[in-house]
Parts: C-alpha cells; structure tokens; sequence
C-alpha cells in the first residue's frame, strides 16, 4: 500500500509539471534493469535538441547569449526542464565545441605532411569563421569525443612523415591549433570607422617621418602591411610555422628530405 501512495504521488507530481509547461523526463539511471518503464509524459526533446538550440543561439548572438534561460527559451521549454538534458552552462558549451567539430571534413592523410596540415589548418578556419564563438569557447579541459578525437587522429597521421615522434605531433597540432585561432581572431576583428582609420595612417605617418623607426618604416614601404588576399596570406603565415616546428625535430633540413623539398616548393 505505501509503494502504490509513492507511485500515485510521483504521477501527481509529474501531471502537476506537465500543466505548468515543464518537460517532464524520467532519467535512465532511476529505472532498474528489467523493470516495467514507468508510466508518464515522454521527453519532448534530446540533448542534441538543446546543443543544436545552444549553438544557434552562439552563431547569432555570441557565447555571451547562451543561457539556460534562453535556450529553453529557444525551445519552448520550461527552464529547470533544462536540467535533465545538461546539468550546467560549461557542460553545455562543452557538447557545443564537440558538434561542430564534427562539421570538419577529412579524408585519410594523403602522406603529403604541408598539403594535409594545410587542408585541416584551412578546414579549422573556415569552422571559425562560421562560429566565431568556438575563439573564447576553445579549451584544454575540453572532453575528447568523437569530432575532436577525429581531427586529432587525422593530425598524427598527416604528420607521420615527418619523422616527428606522436608526442612532439600532437604538440605540432596545438601549436598549428593556436595560429589558426589567433589569425582568425584578427580577421573577424572589428575594424575602425573611416575616421578612426585615417587618424591612425596619419599618426603612424607622423611617427615614421622621425626616423627612429627605419626597419618598420622599410617594410611598410614594401608592402608589408598590405593584405589584399587574406586566404593567401593564411597560407604563407601557416608555412612558416610549419617549417620553424618541423625542422627543430624533424625532415626539414636533411639532404634529400620530403619536408626540404616541400618547403621549397612555395605551394602558398
């Protein structure tokens, strides 16, 4: 008698959230094994409904905009419903970094170490540049699931032939990982109003004409602060990156090297 009180008291409880607009969830860890399912209202979303609202909400309004509040919001769903799919905003942000990392796209390395880093650096950029969110959500606490787990396996595997040991690769990727997110976060850089932009020419101007400043006021007469293709400009940046990382432990600088003639080549 008392367990049929529990029950009918549950299923008042779950009937009373129900009419006030709550998802009502029965959670998977509370029923035993072999036991009849019970009886009450089905979830009317998934966890992949919540991050899917969660990450639209980032790509329109920034990291800033995701709330609790307004992804249930989003959703049409009572607020503390949240809590059964994602228990806290940094879990959320967490399965936010690994859905879109799925949307990179890698074949098998080809075993042309620049070409294949310069397919999952491009690969990298263009997912920021579709999320920009990802720049401040990036972390090393980041859990490894699948998408992360796939652009790492691909990075080892691309940097193979280098002769680099997985160690130094997957520090090779962190650090190719970091450029691709600090060029990035200059390119979605807000850029300065007209008037703003030319007080600025024009007090650079005035500080070169003192001479203190030859070196910078040379190069700046070259071209050198000119980026009329940034695509083009990723590309020769990520090159040198990659040969100052390769040649301190691996082909680059070895007579006869695939790394020494790919440097050479001057593919960007």
């Amino acid at each position: 008698m008392r367990s049929t009180k529990l029950y009918e008291r549950d299923e008042a409880v779950q009937a009373k959230r129900a009419s006030d607009g709550q998802d009502v969830r029965v959670e998977a860890s509370s029923e035993v094994a072999g036991a009849p399912r019970r009886r009450g209202p089905r979830p009317r979303h998934t966890r992949q409904d919540v991050v899917r609202a969660a990450v639209a909400l980032a790509d329109a309004d920034g990291l800033d905009a995701v709330t609790i509040r307004a992804v249930a919001g989003r959703l049409g769903t009572g607020v503390m419903s949240l809590y059964s799919y994602v228990p806290d905003k940094q879990t959320l942000v967490y399965d936010m970094v690994e859905a879109v990392s799925g949307e990179i796209s890698l074949p098998e390395p080809g075993g042309d170490w620049r070409a294949d880093m310069h397919r999952l650096a491009d690969e990298q950029r263009a997912l920021l540049h579709r999320h920009p969110w990802l720049i401040d959500a990036a972390s090393h606490l980041q859990p490894l699931g699948p998408g992360t787990l796939a652009v790492l396996e691909f990075a080892l595997g691309a940097l193979e032939p280098t002769g680099l040991p997985a160690g130094a690769r997957l520090e090779t990727f962190a650090l190719v990982n970091g450029f691709v997110i600090a060029v990035v976060r200059t390119e979605l850089a807000a850029a300065p109003d007209p008037a703003q932009a030319v007080a600025q020419v024009a007090r650079r101007q005035e500080l070169l004409a003192t001479g203190r400043y030859p070196r910078l006021a040379a190069a700046l007469a070259a071209g050198g602060s000119a980026v009329t293709d940034p695509g083009a400009q990723f590309g020769r940046l990520l090159d040198r990156i990659l040969d100052g990382l390769i040649s301190s432990g691996g082909l680059i600088g070895s007579a006869g090297s695939a790394g020494s003639a790919g440097s050479e080549s001057g593919e960007c």
